[in-house]
């Protein structure tokens, strides 16, 4: 069970869902976007290595729950996406949406070629699929240090907290540096072999 080049075999990707732009329904809810019986609208702007930022227009329609969709206008060509609005058991409504592709639900939309689509319809995977056992080290170390100091997305932990943090940031520094120096030697040791 489990030998060499056994199980399905991994198809073509594209990449990392991380190297392109993306429309996140998670995060068009907290921006207030997403209102029943509202239409609502926004500029989004995306800026990666390029000098130039990718700017996109969106118009939210929720006016009719089982007609809402939401229209991309801007840098790509215009596309529209349907909304599906699932009413929740004890009130409110959750919202998905219908990948344009596959029609399947999604969370986000993924910029692909011109195209807003879902990571399944791209074929697109996480960038941590990919990791091999020092680049996940290293990752945790990074995530770590940004827990530690604070950043946009990580509050600044406080007291016993940060002390905790810390200690953990050191530990994973040295499990990376334990890795790489393993890796060091066991490619030195091939060479003298």
């Amino acid at each position: 069970m489990g030998g060499n080049n056994s199980g399905r075999r991994r198809s073509v990707h594209r990449g990392a869902v991380e190297q392109f732009p993306v429309i996140d329904l998670r995060v068009l809810k907290r921006a207030g976007l997403l209102k029943p019986g509202e239409c609502t609208y926004d500029t989004l702007r995306w800026r990666n290595q390029d000098l130039e930022a990718l700017e996109v227009r969106i118009f939210v329609d929720l006016s009719d729950a089982g007609d809402a969709s939401i229209r991309i206008a801007g840098d790509v060509p215009a596309q529209r996406a349907a909304i599906e609005c699932v009413p929740c058991p004890y009130g409110g409504y959750r919202w998905y949406f219908l990948c344009p592709l596959t029609g399947t639900r999604c969370e986000q939309l993924f910029l692909v070629d011109g195209t807003f689509a879902s990571r399944k319809a791209h074929r697109l995977t996480y960038a941590s699929q990919s990791e091999d056992e020092l680049s996940r080290a290293r990752r945790k170390a990074r995530k770590l240090h940004r827990q530690v100091n604070g950043d946009s997305r990580y509050a600044r932990p406080r007291s016993c907290n940060r002390y905790a943090k810390m200690r953990e940031l050191k530990q994973a520094k040295r499990d990376a540096q334990n890795l790489y120096r393993e890796r060091l030697s066991a490619m030195v040791g091939d060479e003298h072999d």
